[in-house]
């Protein structure tokens, strides 16, 4: 018996958006643990470099690409460059997302409307559209879409990523209808996460409703049964989960990371 060897035709590629943030970087190691080669995409360079980072440290071929997703230009260079690994894309994770300032719907800014839906909603049609013909020519290819609780329920003061979380949340669904059987569409809500961008989301909505930040802490998660955010582990472990033959009969499904959040 000879022992095998490792060739391009044997890999699999997964292509993850918002792979400099802290979501991102724990789903690119993840798949990196699982055998994966990973291309990570993101608006900041240092992507790139954290790329050569998990490669150095994984052992798999892990590539680094700096891209924004709302422009023409940088969807063309990200499908260039999953193209250019000549590896087949099995996956596409879409974790990118910006979320906003606390504001009231009639102060709301057209702009940061705008910008948000740009970002969270069509950047992620557009990559979708563009990616099916790699997609395609890989065995047991899917898709997952990373929504939030926010798109189940909507929120005061965010209206504007709540909303485009829940177009993720019905994308999901219309996106794995016209796909399957060939490719896999699903998604992922996490709850709250510790990362920057939940104290932050916390800061801004404790200064709207006149509240300390433990104050605001406090109210949040004690609506959480498990009483504390996720870790950026355990969402990218729902992330992986729906690239798996385990997950085989998932379609169209969102996954509620949560901590066993309810919704009224």
């Amino acid at each position: 018996m000879t022992d095998h060897v490792d060739t391009i035709q044997d890999r699999k590629l997964a292509l993850l958006t918002g792979a400099a943030g802290e979501v991102g970087r724990a789903a690119a190691t993840r798949f990196a643990e699982a055998g994966w080669s990973v291309l990570m995409c993101d608006r900041v360079p240092e992507v790139e470099h954290l790329a050569a980072k998990l490669a150095t440290e994984s052992g798999r071929p892990c590539f680094g690409v700096t891209a924004d997703l709302t422009t023409d230009d940088g969807i063309d260079a990200v499908i260039a460059a999953a193209a250019a690994t000549g590896i087949p894309l099995g996956f596409l994770g879409l974790i990118a997302a910006i979320n906003h300032r606390a504001i009231s719907i009639e102060a709301m800014d057209m702009a940061v409307w705008d910008r948000v839906q740009n970002i969270n909603v069509r950047a992620n049609v557009h990559l979708i559209s563009r990616a099916l013909p790699l997609l395609r020519k890989a065995k047991d290819p899917s898709i997952v879409l990373v929504s939030s609780f926010w798109g189940r329920e909507g929120h005061a003061f965010f209206s504007a990523y709540c909303a485009s979380k829940a177009a993720m949340i019905s994308l999901t669904q219309s996106i794995a209808a016209e796909l399957a059987p060939d490719i896999r569409v699903n998604g992922v809500a996490p709850g709250n996460i510790n990362t920057p961008m939940h104290f932050d989301a916390l800061a801004m909505e404790a200064k709207a409703r006149g509240i300390s930040e433990e104050e605001m802490r406090a109210s949040e998660w004690s609506k959480i049964p498990m009483r504390r955010p996720a870790e950026t582990a355990e969402i990218a472990a729902a992330i992986h989960f729906l690239s798996t033959k385990d997950a085989g009969y998932f379609i169209g499904a969102t996954l509620d990371v949560n901590g066993g959040c309810r919704f009224t």
